[in-house]
């Protein structure tokens, strides 16, 4: 069963409390049981620990465009920018170490602009299959400022070796977080949390909130998460999927997947073409639209 819930100074407590001590991948950050690490992502070209340091590393695990199209799509008809891929060391980069972290920039190209099309963005796609029984964790900073939308989810199907690919039907999809920042917010604090069903929540479980500390799938503990490192997770419990952050969890959802197994997305998009959007004020701000990441870790739970 969850915690009892926590006040907001409880969840901004635990998050004071991480430091150097969200390095160790002995298991997630608040989580009880056994677990195998399956995958821990630590970026940085200079940190000692550092499992990725470069792009080549980087290559061996991720792309850089949506599953689909082959594996070519650079972007989604909700937001502006596109996922570009430049090689190391070129200046373009969207994809930047740093000594330690990774940086998923955003950036406006020669003739871009603050509209559809008119911005370049990084983005992580894992080739590692992400199934139930999973746990994947990040410590990630988030951009700011008017029109960054910042995810973190999992959508389903799988990239093969030999660079064929499962099928992808949508949905299901389960998003760990999204990052609105709209309607003159200026800095990401509302964290929502969702799953998908497309006008069809009978195909998917009927799903629902076995608990929450959320607001229909909000949350807002009173915290600026471009102002420093967080923790997000999702424990992918077998149909009842739970979701924390810096260690406490948050809600559970029953949630069927009916769908070959997930791949983890996280995406740094920028500009909004959702109905209603206020966008009054944006401002070209490249130097504010950094997604930054410490690491990524996925465990497959034992007990």
């Amino acid at each position: 069963m969850p915690s009892p819930a926590l006040t907001r100074r409880g969840v901004l407590a635990s998050a004071a409390s991480l430091g150097l001590a969200a390095s160790s991948a002995v298991k997630p950050l608040g989580l009880t049981g056994t677990f195998a690490n399956l995958r821990d992502w630590r970026f940085g070209h200079s940190r000692p620990d550092a499992t990725v340091r470069r792009k080549s590393d980087l290559d061996r695990f991720f792309r850089y465009r949506y599953i689909y199209d082959q594996g070519r799509l650079d972007g989604l008809w909700s937001y502006w920018s596109k996922h570009r891929d430049y090689p190391e060391g070129d200046p373009r980069s969207l994809h930047v170490f740093t000594a330690d972290t990774l940086i998923l920039k955003g950036r406006i190209p020669p003739g871009g602009g603050l509209h559809n099309g008119g911005i370049e963005s990084g983005m992580l796609r894992a080739l590692l299959p992400f199934t139930e029984g999973m746990v994947v964790e990040m410590r990630a900073k988030l951009p700011r400022g008017l029109g960054v939308w910042p995810a973190f989810w999992i959508n389903p199907g799988v990239e093969y070796p030999n660079a064929t690919f499962s099928a992808t039907p949508w949905p299901p999809e389960i998003d760990i977080f999204e990052f609105f920042v709209w309607q003159h917010r200026t800095v990401p604090r509302i964290m929502e949390s969702h799953v998908q069903v497309n006008g069809h929540p009978e195909r998917y479980g009927n799903p629902h909130p076995l608990f929450t500390r959320m607001d229909d799938g909000k949350y807002d503990p009173g915290i600026d998460f471009s102002a420093g490192f967080h923790v997000f997770a999702l424990d992918w419990r077998q149909g009842a999927p739970v979701w924390l952050l810096d260690g406490v969890e948050l809600q559970q959802v029953n949630y069927l997947w009916r769908a070959p197994p997930a791949h983890i997305l996280v995406t740094n998009q920028i500009g909004m073409n959702l109905p209603g959007v206020d966008l009054t004020g944006m401002k070209a701000e490249p130097d504010n639209w950094d997604y930054t990441l410490d690491y990524l870790r996925v465990w497959k739970r034992l007990a």
